[in-house]
């Protein structure tokens, strides 16, 4: 049933055409309907031409003008999907540029929070103090942010950097709950760790790990809709460490459960409007995982909560 909706909605040409932005003339999946119905067309009128006409002069003729007519509209698509890829490209150099050029002067004010909090302990100002801690979160938001950016770059370039090791992915679990307590607790939500007994250690680049933890559990948060709990467990999975988050939140609509893990996408619950970010935590955390040899799934009931979980490889794959 959700294969035959799908090739419904690749047939529907005109919403096709308004995602790309682009006019019907320039859009690919409309021109090709166009090249089609031209080579049906031309294969009726040459058969009907060389059964009424016996000389060969006039059927060559027809057949001359209908190669010329669709040697134009074939140039024609192909125009337009190189409109269609440099379109791409550009957007993606764009990102890139921007992202490096907005990581040095976040960087620089992170440094310069770090130098106020080291003054402020010597002053001892709760105000000032829980006034530079805002800006230190919502700092790390933004510098989070541009490197999702730059992420997706690499990614759709067919270049992530890996530097894989091994690491206690339990406590890199726990060193970003600590870091996300300050957030949750604003939301009055309670976050628990369950892990299994002597886990071993992950093999995989521990940075990419950690944007893709920070941002599952940031996600859980944020959609929690307001108090509530969110688990976390670790357990072992023969050669694999499974990381499991669930929430008792908003859930997702099941139309969009699989458009979830593409880039930019954000799913159209009641909190839509009320949440930050790009859409690219999941793409990116898919992306990570998969090139670290590890799998990720998410399951979602509207209204109930969500549980998102990858695994992990505990040696090298």
């Amino acid at each position: 049933m959700e294969t035959i909706r799908a090739i419904l909605e690749s047939l529907n040409i005109k919403k096709s055409c308004e995602q790309y932005r682009v006019s019907l003339w320039q859009c690919p999946q409309f021109l090709f309907i166009v090249m089609g119905f031209i080579i049906v067309v031309s294969i009726v009128v040459t058969n009907i031409t060389a059964r009424l006409y016996t000389e060969p002069e006039i059927a060559a003729f027809i057949v001359l003008v209908i190669t010329a007519f669709l040697f134009v509209v074939g140039t024609v698509v192909v125009r337009a999907f190189e409109e269609v890829a440099l379109s791409s490209l550009a957007k993606s150099e764009f990102i890139s540029i921007v992202s490096h050029e907005m990581r040095n002067p976040l960087s620089t004010v992170k440094w310069q929070i770090n130098l106020l909090e080291k003054i402020l302990e010597e002053l001892n100002n709760d105000e000032l103090k829980e006034g530079i801690a805002t800006i230190n979160d919502q700092n790390a938001r933004a510098i989070r942010l541009v490197n999702e950016l730059i992420e997706v770059y690499r990614i759709e370039d067919k270049k992530i950097i890996l530097n894989p090791a091994p690491f206690s992915l339990t406590a890199l679990t726990q060193e970003i709950g600590e870091r996300s307590k300050h957030y949750a607790d604003a939301l009055n939500i309670s976050t628990s760790v369950l892990m299994g007994d002597d886990l071993p250690h992950v093999f995989a680049d521990k940075k990419k790990i950690e944007m893709v933890i920070d941002h599952l559990i940031s996600n859980a948060i944020q959609y929690s809709d307001g108090g509530g709990e969110i688990s976390i467990s670790i357990e072992r999975k023969g050669s694999y460490v499974l990381w499991t988050i669930a929430d008792h939140g908003v859930g997702i609509p099941k139309k969009e459960i699989n458009l979830l893990f593409e880039r930019f996408f954000r799913s159209h619950n009641k909190l839509r409007y009320h949440t930050g970010g790009l859409g690219l935590g999941l793409f990116l955390a898919r992306a990570l995982i998969e090139a670290s040899g590890g799998r990720v799934g998410i399951q979602s009931v509207e209204g109930r909560g969500t549980t998102v979980w990858f695994t992990l490889p505990i040696k090298a794959f």
